[in-house]
């Protein structure tokens, strides 16, 4: 688990390796805010070098390049290290699994773009992020008051999407190079070269909605469950690795050992049963959720020990 922003890709790909080490499917999460980015920025400013700063600057973009992209995790990762893949789906990432779905951003953009300009503009200093959107979404607060963003054009103007969904914009905005993180302490976020030529040409722009946020599913408890069949685990593991054979896919690609441990200690015999399974996402429930729900269910019928109403 990374916590906090890592300086460059190669860092995080070998942190990131350790994981694997003992050969078995590991998961990785990666964890940031922009204030990771503000205070990257803050040290790189500190560097004596240009030639250093310059290169950590295109560091660290890659980096959020990395961290905010829509694309397969590792595709990304084998073309900065000058490697070409003709799968764009490796199966595993969490783009790969949930895909999320791009739309002509051109207005939302060109809101926030113009709010960066037009705070700057008016006081001759940047702001953060959250001061941005609680301008476009026209909030009553006494910083906003004080510097008279009330009687900016853009006040109020983002009313029609919810704070979390500005947020988003941002950091894709962010990502694609039309705003950046300016140095110094704080967060504070202005136009690039690039954010100006698209407010001045009106230039469309496509944007990556972000990944819903399912609501939370109760796990399911069957009265009277054991707490994992064993013999059920290592046949739906034959299962699995006859199911990647098929595929021509490494095995954890289908699903990873805790699913399986789930399945034979909750034993779903239909799809709606299968759903609060950990690690079936939408994707992998629809391809493989039916499949291991038969085999359970016919588990069961060939085991008189276990009945499927216990």
């Amino acid at each position: 688990i990374h916590h906090d922003l890592p300086k460059n890709l190669e860092g995080y790909y070998q942190e990131t390796g350790r994981a694997g080490r003992d050969g078995l499917p590991s998961e990785c999460l990666l964890l940031y805010s922009a204030g990771d980015a503000a205070k990257q920025t803050h040290f790189i400013k500190e560097m004596s070098d240009p030639t250093e700063q310059q290169i950590a600057r295109r560091q660290l973009q890659t980096m959020l390049n990395y961290a905010e992209s829509a694309a397969c995790r590792r595709t990304v990762v084998l073309a900065y290290f000058g490697e070409k893949t003709s799968d764009a789906n490796c199966g595993a990432c969490d783009n790969c699994q949930n895909p999320r779905e791009s739309y002509d951003g051109t207005l939302p953009a060109q809101k926030l773009l113009s709010c960066v300009y037009r705070v700057s503009r008016n006081r001759g200093f940047e702001v953060g992020m959250n001061h941005l959107i609680e301008v476009l979404t026209g909030a009553d607060t006494e910083k906003i008051r004080r510097w008279g963003h009330d009687q900016l054009s853009t006040f109020g103007i983002g009313k029609d999407l919810a704070r979390p969904e500005w947020s988003a914009v941002g950091r894709d905005l962010l990502r694609q190079g039309f705003l950046e993180v300016a140095e110094g302490r704080f967060a504070t976020v202005r136009l690039t070269d690039r954010g100006f030529e698209v407010l001045r040409t009106r230039t469309p722009i496509t944007l990556t909605k972000p990944m819903a946020r399912p609501a939370r599913k109760p796990k399911r408890r069957r009265e009277g469950a054991i707490e994992c069949d064993e013999i059920l685990f290592e046949h739906l593991r034959r299962v699995r690795k006859r199911m990647a054979d098929e595929r021509h896919v490494p095995a954890y690609v289908i699903c990873g050992d805790v699913t399986l441990r789930e399945m034979a200690r909750d034993t779903p015999t239909s799809l709606s049963m299968m759903e609060p399974i950990t690690g079936l996402g939408t994707k992998k429930l629809a391809e493989f959720g039916q499949l291991f729900a038969d085999v359970i269910t016919e588990y069961f019928e060939t085991n008189s020990r276990i009945a499927l109403n216990d």
